[in-house]
């Protein structure tokens, strides 16, 4: 929407210019017709034809009108006005001055509002809805300075850096084909129904695929270079589908989408639409219009989601482009940013500069300021809890942050980092490609802040700086003081630039500084009135407390700042300057203050008008009978007592306004009943200084940019710019009741949703999720573990992680410990003095996925354990290689010890050789006799798909307990955890579902390190050692073990079949454990 900003002068909106621009030799005559479109006496405004004005309503139920510019599609300005005001503007026939429009206005609105009339014809032309001054008068202006064609295409640049459209099209029609094609469909209950529940149902989905770690972010087709571009252009598919539902919604509210493009969006290269049109639509159709975008990638993301659940083959693409949709929507749906969550917000409230405001209070209470939560009003409480709600989501974003980043960029930066330079530069990009919104805010942060920095460190010269302060004041309503009041006034001032919300004046407060408004705008309200409501906007060059530092007074607004320099003059200063008010005596002030106050059609104006009104005011006494003369066209009677006839016969008396009348003679207007006191206002249709003499624009050298210059600063989002004046009466005010009661639920919500992401991040993630399947994951738990890469030897240092594949050797020394973490969460554990060579590494696709992984032992001992802490993956199938001995493998989960000459099994199927290898104990250790639980979990038994053909040759203690012999499946009894306290006691184990850190743990938390060298391990792997001398007491249940420990089953006198043909069930009963030591 193209608005005049305040710190846009009236004269720069008209002719064009950017803000700051030097005025340059123009043509002299185009600024006196500058002039005289505003000028009271002689501007005669004219309303161009075709404007298209909608009347809508407000939430609070008042009315108000949205005009657009009778220009080509994508050129229209939009301008929101009040009933009264439109009334106004169609009375530019070109026939009424500005002072005779401020005369109708009157008439209109009950009331006299001069800055009020200025402002709509200022607003109307900087809008392109009033006839323009000449086009060629404005060529000198475009022929000015022109820059080489080398800094203009570095400008243009730098431009679409900052975000300038580029590639702009029109694509209406295009989008009005696709609505009546069917896009209209999906704007129906049925449907809105069905993608509700699509986005929640794949939501769900989506964060079990995360939390299982079964699909990756980063990786296709085993490449990060491959799946950075993949993801780059996934998320402009993203990002188009998002603009394109946002088009969607502007076209079912019946309103034009006339251009799309391309721009750099906070950094990322995308795409937009222009949906300014439907701000002639209503609240409703922008909140649909703006929840459209994130929605639509809710809703795609969501069935994309279900369309990989039932074709796994997209599943892997399916993920990545949900990822991008839900980023994007996360990103968004922000409200700290002024986006989608934002305007959705606004739009919902209909408050202006909600962002500012909310933050700004935050800032003030956790520095201990006011306003306190007690001293708000209404609406004061909703832009508090707007800036709860910006904390919390915050938080919220927090939290997800570290989730994205310890569950998958971690991983990229595994393995990344240690693929040379060319990795290195691949993650760089990934990771700023992926911050790209937060280096993008944080650049223009730090660019703000050098701006102000250098500013600042300028103004610190107090003499060289004199210039500018002095400047500033002249361009003010200061500005008709003498040079040496100004210039006193200089030498007390000094910059103040307060982020736009911050509450400069409290109303009742004490006001310590006179603000005088150099760039940008400050906006009150009283407290009370109704949300939305801003009753005074003050733009560049005007002052705010002026009236207070001259009376001593209270003010009785609440001032807060939008996007604005100020330059603060201490009040004592002012009031030494400028003296005793101007105007009548004491005691006629205060009758004229009363006066003035209790007058209808002199309420809505600002403290320092009506003391500018009584300054230039005087009383006059007439006796019955005697002619009440209006001397001007500008000039105003107030009644302040007796009674006084119109000539229609229609009787007036105290607080009765007559006048002005714009233009012409008026003369007498009415007679005196009785004796009357009336006090003449001679300039009611322009309103004086409350000090110094009147100032005019004599031609561009001046520059002075009034007080009533644009309407909407640039931190306010112009469809709820409501114009600035009283509120009409016709508020509902259970709204904003509502409003808060609601945003109380956001915020309970928002803060159970935070504290939930809080716990849930204690939790380990996938550490496995964005490794290449024919990897696995080496760490050390403790000390350095050498790897050999590629004939590189890798020292890992305590706590380092690489992704290792086939035929990497690795070496554990004495007073280490290492860890191997295969797809699917299973891991093995490398004990001190353990020499292993990595073999094939490979995952079975399928919805179900089967990872296989081989080692080959050559020194010290492995502590596998098969189990899978996520459900997407089938338990680990290993198999471990030893030199001269048979190789051991696994079939589903288990927890087993390898070594070069000895396997002892705790739980699950194991095989040497393809023969069963029985459980003969319940803990397992490296050696040193302290019991390692599971590092993937205590695995449960997986129940046997298929009939045992032999029978268990493990003596059982009663006949009922011998396993059938028909197709059955008998499942390993749960192990109840006992505490460690004697060497047959094992430790308790670790629950079924504790998942890998993605940190190597703690060395608490590894095989413990031997006080002493590591004992050799059984020479016969067949027969465990006998028990000591003395066992502890063992429970009187069980039988007592036979004298000879239990041995291997016999081996069938045929071939052994494949593992899978004579799976054995576990027995039944467990005996009592050997011990291992």
């Amino acid at each position: 929407m193209t608005y005049v900003e305040t710190r846009m002068s009236v004269w720069e909106a008209l002719a064009g210019r950017a803000p700051g621009e030097p005025l340059g030799p123009a043509d002299p005559g185009l600024w006196h017709a500058v002039v005289d479109r505003i000028n009271p006496a002689r501007a005669k405004p004219v309303l161009r034809a075709g404007i298209e004005c909608a009347e809508l309503t407000s939430v609070r139920g008042s009315t108000y009108v949205m005009l657009r510019s009778p220009d080509q599609a994508g050129r229209a300005c939009y301008l929101r006005l009040t009933p009264e005001e439109w009334q106004l503007a169609q009375l530019m026939n070109g026939t009424h001055t500005v002072a005779r429009l401020v005369a109708e206005f009157a008439r209109i609105a009950g009331r006299l509002a001069p800055d009020q009339v200025r402002r709509v014809v200022a607003d109307l032309a900087g809008n392109r809805m009033l006839d323009e001054l000449p086009v060629d008068a404005f060529r000198p202006l475009q022929e000015l300075d022109r820059k080489p064609l080398p800094k203009r295409v570095g400008s243009s640049l730098l431009a679409a850096a900052r975000g300038r459209r580029m590639l702009v099209v029109d694509i209406d029609r295009v989008i009005t084909a696709v609505y009546r094609g069917g896009g209209r469909l999906l704007f129906t209950r049925a449907a809105a129904i069905a993608m509700a529940v699509l986005a929640v149902a794949g939501l769900a989905l989506f964060v079990a695929t995360w939390w299982r770690g079964s699909q990756a972010v980063f990786l296709t087709g085993g490449s990060y270079l491959l799946g950075a571009v993949v993801l780059l252009l996934l998320n402009v598919l993203a990002l188009a589908s998002h603009e394109l539902g946002h088009a969607l919604a502007t076209k079912h509210a019946g309103r034009e989408v006339p251009a799309a493009g391309f721009l750099v969006f906070f950094g990322i290269p995308s795409v937009f639409v222009d949906t300014t049109d439907v701000w002639m639509a209503g609240r409703r159709s922008r909140m649909l219009v703006t929840a459209a975008g994130p929605a639509t990638g809710l809703v795609l993301a969501g069935s994309l989601q279900l369309v990989g659940l039932a074709v796994p083959a997209l599943a892997p693409l399916a993920f990545k482009l949900a990822f991008a949709w839900y980023l994007n929507a996360l990103f968004n749906l922000n409200p700290l940013l002024a986006l989608d969550g934002y305007y959705l917000l606004m739009d919902w409230l209909e408050i202006p500069n909600l962002r500012g405001r909310g933050l700004a209070w935050v800032s003030s209470r956790l520095r201990g300021r006011p306003p306190a939560w007690s001293g708000l009003d209404r609406e004061g409480r909703l832009v508090a809890l707007y800036g709860i709600l910006a904390v919390l989501w915050l938080a919220v974003a927090v939290n997800l942050a570290y989730r994205i980043w310890a569950d998958r960029v971690a991983g990229l930066v595994t393995g990344l980092w240690h693929s040379g330079l060319g990795g290195k530069t691949l993650l760089i990009l990934v990771v700023v490609g992926l911050c790209a919104p937060l280096v993008h805010l944080g650049v223009s942060a730090l660019a703000r802040w050098w701006r102000r920095a250098r500013l600042r460190a300028s103004e610190k010269e107090r003499e060289a700086d004199a210039p500018r302060r002095l400047a500033a004041l002249r361009n003010s309503d200061l500005a008709g003081l003498s040079t040496q009041a100004l210039t006193e006034l200089a030498v007390q001032a000094h910059w103040v630039r307060p982020p736009s919300g911050t509450p400069m004046v409290l109303a009742g407060g004490a006001q310590h500084s006179v603000y005088v408004v150099v760039d940008g705008a400050m906006q009150a309200r009283r407290p009370g009135d109704p949300g939305g409501t801003i009753r005074h906007h003050v733009g560049a060059g005007g002052v705010v407390g002026l009236a207070t530092a001259l009376t001593g007074r209270a003010s009785a607004l609440d001032w807060h700042t939008a996007g604005t320099t100020l330059l603060s003059v201490p009040s004592a200063a002012v009031a030494s300057v400028v003296g005793p008010l101007p105007g009548p005596p004491p005691a006629d002030r205060a009758e004229a203050e009363a006066l003035f106050a209790d007058t209808p059609a002199l309420a809505g104006l600002a403290g320092d008008e009506r003391l500018a009104l009584i300054a230039s005011a005087h009383p006059v006494d007439l006796e019955p009978g005697a002619p009440v003369v209006l001397p001007g066209p500008t000039h105003a009677v107030v009644v302040e007592s007796g009674v006084i006839a119109m000539p229609d016969g229609v009787e007036l008396r105290r607080g009765t306004l007559i006048g002005p009348v714009g233009d012409g003679s008026p003369g007498e207007v009415a007679q005196t009943r009785t004796p009357a006191r009336l006090w003449i206002v001679p300039d009611a249709a322009d309103l004086p200084p409350l000090v110094g003499a009147p100032t005019r624009l004599a031609g561009p050298e001046t520059g002075r940019a009034g007080a009533a210059t644009g309407v909407h600063s640039a931190g306010v989002y112009p469809p709820l710019a409501a114009p600035p004046g009283p509120p009409d009466g016709t508020e509902d005010p259970d709204v904003d009741r509502r409003f808060e009661r609601r945003l109380w639920w956001l915020v309970l919500l928002l803060l159970l949703l935070s504290l939930l992401m809080t716990a849930m991040n204690l939790l380990p993630g996938p550490a496995w999720a964005e490794m290449p399947t024919d990897r696995v994951l080496l760490s050390s738990d403790r000390g350095t573990v050498t790897a050999t890469i590629d004939g590189r030897p890798v020292r890992l240092a305590a706590g380092d992680r690489r992704y290792v594949a086939r035929g990497t050797r690795i070496e554990v020394p004495v007073k280490a410990a290492g860890r191997l973490t295969f797809q699917g969460g299973s891991a093995s554990l490398l004990c001190p003095g353990t020499q292993v060579e990595v073999g094939t590494l490979v995952t079975d696709a399928g919805r179900r996925r089967v990872p296989h992984g081989g080692l080959s032992v050559q020194a010290g001992r492995v502590l596998a354990d098969t189990g899978s802490t996520s459900g997407a993956y089938e338990p680990l199938s290993l198999t471990v290689a030893r030199p001269g001995a048979g190789d051991v493998t696994n079939n589903g989960a288990a927890w087993f010890a390898v070594g070069p000459d000895a396997v002892s099994v705790a739980t699950g199927r194991v095989y040497i050789a393809g023969t069963p290898e029985m459980a003969a104990t319940t803990s397992l250790s490296c050696g040193d006799g302290v019991p390692v639980p599971p590092p993937a979990g205590s695995p449960s038994q997986t129940p046997d798909d298929e009939p045992s053909e032999t029978p268990s040759e493990v003596p059982s203690p009663s006949p009922s307990a011998t396993p059938p012999t028909e197709a059955t499946t008998v499942p390993l009894p749960p192990t109840v955890p006992v505490p460690p306290g004697g060497p047959n006691q094992p430790p308790a184990t670790a629950d079924p579902t504790t998942r890998p850190t993605l940190r190597p743990p703690p060395p608490g938390t590894g095989p413990s390190r031997p006080s002493t060298e590591p004992e050799d391990p059984p020479s016969n792997p067949q027969t465990p050692p006998s028990r000591p001398q003395d066992p502890p007491s063992e429970p009187a249940t069980p039988p007592s073990p036979p004298q000879d420990p239990p041995t291997r089953p016999q081996e069938p006198p045929s071939e052994p079949p494949p593992p899978p043909v004579i799976d054995l069930p576990p027995p039944v009963i467990e005996l009592p454990p050997p011990v291992i030591g």
